[in-house]
């Protein structure tokens, strides 16, 4: 039996994909780093932590990645941050949820600042008991988060169940004992396989297909 709902954000709740696209477009031009093809860029949006994307498709070392990282951050909560969506039929989703009086959670590897700015800017804040973001530097992984998103929430991982765009999400969920659900229309999944090798009990092709 689950009490708990957990939330990814990006590519689960919002698409945030255009802002982030444009933020990284400027790091790129302002480091004058090699430019992206749009499907690069697509992928890169989807590959977290952030200093992992720049190492991968820019090829710059872990220092370099950093201070991509703090320059893409700046330009995002500056502006870019709110160039995004929520997606169809997700307000609704989490009005039943709270009804029904399930605990509902943030766990999120958007860092902590940004993630309360942009939930709040959209009205999606007052729907979650507690809202976990990244660190900095990201030295936490998605499992960390999430895991102290069930700690604060005072459940057990048995009773909790990750709602999530990415095989990130659903390893993170797999590696604490959680229940997964993949959503297929946000972008962190890259293929079928990644679904698969996600565990996910259930897929959701849109929000209204999010079903316990």
């Amino acid at each position: 039996m689950y009490n708990t709902i957990i939330f990814d954000v990006d590519g689960t709740l919002l698409d945030s994909s255009q802002g982030v696209a444009n933020a990284v477009k400027k790091v790129i031009k302002d480091f004058g780093l090699n430019s992206l093809s749009e499907k690069e860029l697509q992928i890169f949006i989807a590959t977290s932590p952030i200093q992992k994307a720049f190492t991968e498709f820019c090829q710059v070392d872990e220092i370099m990645a950093q201070k991509c990282a703090d320059e893409y951050r700046k330009n995002y909560i500056n502006g870019d941050l709110y160039d995004a969506t929520v997606y169809e039929g997700i307000v609704d989703l989490l009005k039943s949820l709270k009804n029904q009086g399930y605990n509902l959670g943030i766990a999120s590897y958007k860092r902590q600042d940004t993630l309360d700015k942009i939930l709040s800017h959209f009205g999606l804040d007052k729907y979650f008991q507690k809202i976990y973001g990244a660190d900095s530097e990201n030295k936490l992984t998605k499992k960390d988060i999430l895991e102290k998103c069930i700690k604060g929430l005072n459940t057990q991982p048995r009773e909790t169940v990750f709602v999530g765009d990415s095989l990130s999400d659903g390893l993170a969920a797999k590696g604490l004992g959680c229940k997964f659900i993949a959503v297929t229309y946000g972008f962190g999944f890259k293929s079928q396989d990644e679904i698969s090798a996600s565990s996910a009990v259930s897929v959701a092709e849109n929000p209204r297909e999010v079903k316990l």
